[in-house]
């Protein structure tokens, strides 16, 4: 099929477009042209900003069967894109698990309703939005898949996740754990997304449907998983709880840049069932060979070595300086 993909330069989107050549598709990536990635074969390349009107108006006049659309972030992002391409047959968006409002009852099945909860923030908000316009204006009998993914995990991670705890396990630094550590997260490996999309681009079907999208037997404590990076890496954790409920801080919005730890202490957990049944699920694969490969490429990019402490990190620190030195 000739496939549009949005974004399609970097971590997921690159394997996104790989996996969709290896499939047989012709693709076409529309992007900002701020990068060039090594892709396995020929891509037809737009380049331009979603944002831009004008811009968006470049992809008006394509021939496309489907969309699947990685880099929306926000409502207006997906509204606008469905009234650029208001017949594209299939559509396929990339979600996230926090759009739950979350139940204590795990895991979350897709019909649980939307949230948002308040420690994702406006992210939550904007994701929601997406699929709720995607709902509206893309009624049957077009199709439109919308795929749930967990926290992902993959080499060259551009959000300081696997690399956050690696770096500080191979410096023989102090982790903390924001509340008591033993919250319970799910993982998805890149190239099981990848597959996972790619095959969602295939997955038509009349209306909107959801899908929780990870990994097989892929869910750790955050304590769990430093545990995992340690015995990957050769290394003894130390590591230290500090309480202040998910985020460590006693914030109301968890803030993945900014963080005591990469995950929150907030249970998150989806069931992957109906995706299992639709042929979205690869066979399993240990979490350690996921941060082996993790690791693996942390050493052979030495700049990504060098690291600071978070803000955050500083402050609870100093916080607990403060609080031992007074006893």
């Amino acid at each position: 099929m000739r496939t549009l993909v949005m974004g399609g330069t970097r971590f997921l989107g690159v394997e996104l477009v790989n996996e969709l050549l290896r499939a047989g598709h012709d693709v076409v990536a529309f992007h900002r042209g701020n990068r060039q990635p090594e892709w396995n074969a020929p891509v037809e390349q737009i380049i331009g900003d979603r944002n831009v009107q004008q811009d968006r108006a470049l992809l008006a006049e394509l021939d496309i069967d489907v969309a699947v659309d990685l880099s929306a972030y926000t409502a207006d992002q997906t509204r606008s894109m469905l009234e650029t391409l208001p017949k594209v047959p299939h559509y396929v968006h990339v979600s996230t698990l926090n759009v739950y409002q979350p139940s204590p009852i795990l895991p979350w099945p897709e019909d649980l309703p939307y949230g948002p909860h308040p420690l994702w923030g406006s992210y939550a908000v904007e994701k929601i939005g997406c699929e709720l316009a995607l709902r509206e204006l893309r009624p049957a009998p077009l199709s439109t898949v919308s795929i749930r993914f967990p926290l992902v995990l993959g080499p060259g991670n551009f959000i300081a996740r696997e690399e956050f705890v690696l770096n500080r396990l191979l410096d023989n630094e102090l982790i903390l754990f924001p509340g008591d550590g033993q919250a319970v997260h799910q993982y998805v490996w890149l190239k099981h997304a990848a597959t996972a999309l790619a095959r969602a681009a295939e997955l038509v079907a009349e209306g909107f449907q959801p899908y929780n999208v990870a990994s097989r037997r892929c869910n750790t404590s955050l304590e769990g998983f430093v545990d995992v990076c340690a015995e990957v890496s050769g290394t003894t954790p130390r590591v230290r709880t500090v309480g202040g409920g998910a985020t460590g801080e006693d914030l109301p919005v968890f803030n993945g840049v900014d963080c005591v730890f990469p995950f929150s202490n907030e249970n998150t957990i989806g069931d992957i069932s109906a995706a299992d049944a639709a042929g979205l699920i690869e066979p399993f694969l240990p979490l350690h060979d996921m941060i082996d490969a993790a690791l693996q490429h942390l050493l052979n990019e030495p700049g990504r070595r060098t690291w600071s402490r978070t803000e955050a990190e500083q402050r609870v620190l100093a916080r607990l300086a403060v609080t031992e030195g007074s006893r």
